[in-house]
């Protein structure tokens, strides 16, 4: 892997999370930027149309005191790491204050989203109830095919296991599902079985939905079966996305939740909201 930048950001480090669409369903969380950018090279990445193909991670220096000031002005909330980056894979220079900070708070949550298996610096820590880990994870199927770089499923799911046995919030994000045609998502039964297996606090699930754009930057995403949505997304059809979804949480056991999904869907599957990945 390519050795990160580091710099100063300019822009703020905390900031709101709120651009769903009307009739999808996400409720809203702030956005913590501790980095940019991503080593692994997973073929559907949002990031590379977000950064416009350039995702080289990019860690920030700043003092951590600028960054404290910012979130001390919000006397709670839920603050996610991996929206802009991934949360674990390099650990930015500000992570050890982030974690000492929210550790010592009682309304403000740290959520980590992550594709790693790089767990030392979250070992070498007690524990908080303040501080969430979700490891996303996909079939064995998938990660051959799209999610480069990466560890596997499994490696993942081993860290998690270990975090959850130390006493760490542990979560798993089943996402982004890719079904590739009406039926050929049943290579998810294997990880859904292991995930049920670790017994995470949260699992939260939802399947690709690209924008258009990623094309450009991406040749090779994946696209078999999508089509542009009303909100803008390349999805699934309804009835392909509810049958993988009943489908899951059957072999689950359980009702996961939904990540960006329609009112359509919801109302379709007849789950209730109980919470999901970045809400503390």
């Amino acid at each position: 892997m390519n050795s990160p930048l580091l710099r100063e950001r300019k822009s703020n480090f905390v900031r709101l999370f709120d651009k769903t669409p009307e009739g999808v369903i996400c409720p809203h969380f702030y956005e913590l930027i501790l980095s940019n950018g991503c080593p692994y090279n997973c073929s559907y990445c949002y990031l590379k149309l977000t950064f416009k193909g350039n995702k080289k991670p990019v860690l920030f220096t700043n003092q951590w005191q600028e960054i404290e000031k910012e979130l001390s002005l919000l006397p709670k909330g839920n603050f996610v790491t991996g929206i802009l980056a991934d949360s674990l894979a390099i650990v930015p220079p500000n992570f050890e204050p982030a974690l000492k900070w929210f550790s010592s708070q009682r309304d403000r949550y740290l959520i980590l989203v992550t594709k790693s298996s790089n767990i030392g610096a979250l070992l070498a820590h007690k524990p908080s109830p303040q501080v969430v880990v979700s490891f996303s994870v996909n079939s064995m199927e998938a990660w051959s095919k799209y999610e480069h770089l990466t560890p596997d499923p499994v490696e993942r799911l081993k860290a998690a296991a270990k975090l959850k046995e130390e006493g760490w919030r542990t979560r798993i994000r089943l996402d982004p599902i890719i079904l590739n045609g009406n039926d050929a998502f049943t290579t998810y039964k294997e990880i859904c079985q292991r995930v049920a297996e670790l017994a995470p606090e949260t699992v939260t699930i939802s399947s690709l939905r690209p924008y258009r754009g990623l094309y450009r930057f991406s040749p090779n995403a994946p696209r078999c079966g999508l089509k542009e949505a009303a909100d803008g997304r390349m999805r699934y059809l309804r009835d392909i996305r509810v049958n993988a979804y009943n489908k899951i949480a059957e072999w689950l056991g359980f009702q996961p939740s939904l990540c960006k999904e329609t009112n359509e869907v919801w109302e379709e599957l007849g789950w209730t909201f109980q919470g999901c990945n970045c809400i503390g």
